[in-house]
Parts: C-alpha cells; sequence; structure tokens
C-alpha cells in the first residue's frame, strides 16, 4: 500500500510540475509565437489608428488572401487586417468587432462557408491566454480562477502535443504576419499537393444570421458601416457544394440585414491559385482576389463616407 501511494504521489507531483512548467515553453504574451498571440499585435495597430479606417474581419481566409498595404493604397483606407481563425465562431469574432471598431470605420466580414457561431472552446482559451482581452468574447465553462487556471494548461497540453505530433507549420507563426496582419510567409512557398478543409457545407444557418443581424443593429447604433462578403473559394469545392450555396445565398439574401457584395459564385477561383485549404490562396490568387475587393469596395467607401488616406506612418 504504501509503494502504491508513493507512486500514486509521485505521479500526481510530475504532473503537476508538467502542468506548471508549460507556460515557460512559448515563452509570454508579449514574446510568444504563437499564431493566436497575433491578436495583440493587430489591436495595437487598431489603437495606432486615430481615424476611420476599414476593418477585415472573419477567418484565415482574410489572412491568405489579402494584400491589406495594396487595398488600402487604392481605396484611400487604413487597413486592419483582424482575420484569425474561423473556429473561433462568429459569437466571438463579432464580440471582439463590438470591443474594437469605432464610430466611422467600415468593417467588411469575410466568413468562410463552415464557420459557425459558437467556435471552438480550446481556441477561444488559448485566445484568451494570450490576449486576456479575449476573454470577453466569450462565455468561459467556468468564472473561477482556480478551474480557468487547469484549462488553461490542459488547453496548452493539448496544443504542445499536436504541435509535437504535426511538427507545427510554416505559415501559421506569430512572425509570419506583416504590420498589416496578413500573413506573409506562404508567399514564397511552395503549396502543399492536397488541399484541406473540405467540407459538406449546410445551407442551415439560422444562428449565424441572426447573430449577424444583432451586430448590424448594434454598428448602427455606434455609426459603424459593415459589409459582407464570402471568402474566396476552391472551383472544385464549389462544384461539390453549389446547390447547398444557391440555398444558402438565397437564406443571406431574404434574411440578414447587412448587405451583401457578391455571390458565391464570384469569389471562386481554380484550386491552383489555392495554397494548402480551399480558403487559402497562393501569391498569385491574393492578388486576384484583393483586385476583386478593390473593385467591390470602391464604391462603397464612397458612399460611407469612409475614403480617407493612409496615416502618416505608414
Amino acid at each position: 500500500m504504501k509503494k502504491f501511494l508513493f507512486k500514486l504521489g509521485l505521479f500526481v507531483t510530475v504532473t503537476l510540475l508538467v502542468l506548471l512548467s508549460l507556460p515557460l515553453l512559448d515563452g509570454n504574451a508579449a514574446t510568444s509565437s504563437e499564431f493566436m498571440a497575433a491578436m495583440s499585435d493587430k489591436h495595437k495597430r487598431l489603437a495606432s489608428i486615430d481615424r476611420p479606417k476599414l476593418i477585415l474581419a472573419g477567418g484565415s481566409n482574410l489572412i491568405f488572401g489579402v494584400d491589406s498595404e495594396t487595398l488600402g493604397k487604392k481605396l484611400n483606407v487604413p487597413v486592419v487586417n483582424l482575420g484569425l481563425r474561423a473556429h473561433l465562431g462568429l459569437d466571438f469574432i463579432l464580440n471582439e468587432l463590438r470591443d474594437v471598431a469605432d464610430k466611422n470605420d467600415l468593417v467588411l466580414l469575410s466568413m468562410e462557408y463552415f464557420m459557425d457561431t459558437k467556435g471552438d472552446e480550446d481556441l477561444h482559451r488559448l485566445a484568451s491566454y494570450y490576449n486576456p482581452q479575449a476573454l470577453a468574447y466569450y462565455t468561459p465553462k467556468s468564472n473561477s480562477v482556480f478551474k480557468q487556471f487547469f484549462e488553461y494548461r490542459h488547453m496548452l497540453y493539448k496544443k504542445l502535443i499536436s504541435d509535437w505530433i504535426t511538427k507545427g507549420g510554416p505559415a501559421y507563426n506569430r512572425n509570419d504576419f506583416n504590420r498589416f496582419g496578413d500573413g506573409v510567409k506562404h508567399l514564397t512557398m511552395k503549396a502543399p499537393s492536397v488541399l484541406g478543409s473540405r467540407y459538406i457545407i449546410d445551407s442551415n444557418k439560422e444562428n449565424e444570421i441572426k447573430v449577424l443581424n444583432d451586430f448590424y443593429r448594434f454598428a448602427q447604433e455606434k455609426g459603424i458601416t459593415v459589409l459582407f462578403t464570402y471568402s474566396p473559394y476552391a472551383r472544385s469545392e464549389y462544384t461539390l457544394n453549389q446547390k447547398e450555396l444557391i440555398l444558402l445565398h438565397e437564406k443571406f439574401k431574404d434574411r440578414m440585414h447587412i448587405k451583401m457584395l457578391g455571390k458565391p459564385g464570384d469569389l471562386v477561383y481554380p484550386d491552383s491559385l489555392f495554397f494548402d485549404n480551399v480558403y487559402h490562396l497562393t501569391k498569385s490568387g491574393r492578388d486576384i482576389h484583393t483586385k476583386k475587393l478593390v473593385q467591390m469596395l470602391s464604391g462603397e467607401t464612397k458612399t460611407t463616407g469612409v475614403n480617407v488616406r493612409l496615416v502618416p506612418a505608414e
């Protein structure tokens, strides 16, 4: 019995030491290279701009699909790319916008077709671990500091194992963003041979439409202009899901109050223009998509009043 208790105590001690030491493996929030820590850098850019700006909000299609510097110069407006992960969910992304968008800003929402409202809880915890302000963007499982402590470490442990198995991944690092919030590492990389993020699309988006309309009302009250566009999409996946996407678009047209720029088919590109999944564009794809966004947005900035020069620091 004593031998068993000794082994049990040793196991518990080692486990606690591992949990306590996990944060040391990736530094702190200020110096971490963790992908989700890039949220802080994006927020710093937002805070540095004291005039109306264009905020890009959505999933990683924005990181891999937009040249924000070119977009800003063409539209004469400062641009901040807030895009991170579609799996954060619409609730999280829209709550972040409620926190950071200012009067007279223009918000462009770019939504991946599989994005839902709630998002992934582990990803929420990861975001808030490196960016404490993100605690206000979702509802934690527990408000207990003690429970949150162990939830964070459980999340970090899972991340550590996942990173070890996958050996991490180039282009998914905090240091791979430029000052506008765009991902740039992949622009000079060879694209993998297989595209990921292939899903059978479901046109049932009632919850998504509801939270989008709620955000629209908030934006109206705050003097924020909101526009909606679909994300870029690989042609093979569009062909596979075309019937559902047509139904989805009709529902959005009929029930969503936010003005839509284009329809799903307008932002479909050949598979050869995608990097590692069906929403992430290569450099050539990004250039084409950015040009299309400029065309879509150029008339909107004139009618909304968001037509200003870039900040001097640019």
